[in-house]
């Protein structure tokens, strides 16, 4: 009779330090390799970000890490994790903090709530629009798997004095289609319709945009 054991799946584990210095030097290096001086000046002019660039393209960058995250951690949850949090806060470049955040785009953490803690300090200091807006995608992942706490969490960053964490609470439904929690949408954009900065009245607009592919009629009476 087959042992029960060769079913189960491993369970997740912290990597060790010496493993995630060597994601990051391994991140490094193959972005030092594809290093264009010219088009890292343009992407750091049009980002108005102080921490330069490596200018590789993004989705050069972005399948370089997703295979390195690979080779090196697998599916884990867990070291996913933990690496992600390592290369975005060793970072020198703003290519490091696009890594970080493709290193989280695995299955195993979509909906995983291990990964909000990381998600929120991402927002807290990332500070941008690209930063911010990248993990838009988790946040409606875990509104379908942890819907109480994280409608709780948003309306309460509906208020916060980080306008970054009110823009997540806006945008945060953007692919949840016909299962938008339309009362935590319109609570969202009504407390902060009086709200002039340009990234909160854009948030505003771009998920009643994307809603509105579901639900025209809603959207209509809600304006």
């Amino acid at each position: 009779m087959r042992s029960s054991r060769a079913t189960e799946p491993t369970a997740p584990t912290a990597p060790s330090d010496e493993a995630i210095e060597d994601f990051y030097k391994a991140i490094t290096e193959a972005h030092l390799a594809l290093l264009d001086p010219e088009h890292a000046a343009k992407m750091q002019a049009y980002m108005k970000s102080d921490i330069p660039h490596f200018g590789v393209p993004k989705p050069q960058s972005r399948k370089l890490t997703m295979q390195l995250a690979k080779e090196h951690f697998g599916t884990d949850p867990l070291q996913r994790i933990a690496a992600a949090e390592f290369v975005w806060n060793k970072a020198t470049h703003r290519d490091h903090l696009y890594a970080a955040q493709d290193t989280l785009d695995i299955a195993s953490i979509r909906g995983n709530i291990e990964v909000l803690p990381l998600l929120t300090h991402m927002i807290d200091t990332g500070q941008w629009w690209d930063l911010v807006d990248a993990v838009q995608g988790h946040f409606s992942e875990l509104l379908t798997t942890h819907q109480l706490a994280l409608t709780k969490l948003l309306r309460e960053w509906v208020h916060h004095e980080n306008k970054w964490r009110r823009r997540t609470s806006i945008i945060a439904q953007l692919k949840l289609k016909k299962s938008t929690d339309t009362e935590l949408l319109a609570y969202a954009i009504t407390e902060n319709a009086a709200d002039k900065d340009f990234f909160i009245r854009k948030a505003a607009g771009w998920a009643l945009r994307e809603y509105a592919k579901s639900n025209e009629p809603w959207v209509k009476d809600f304006l």
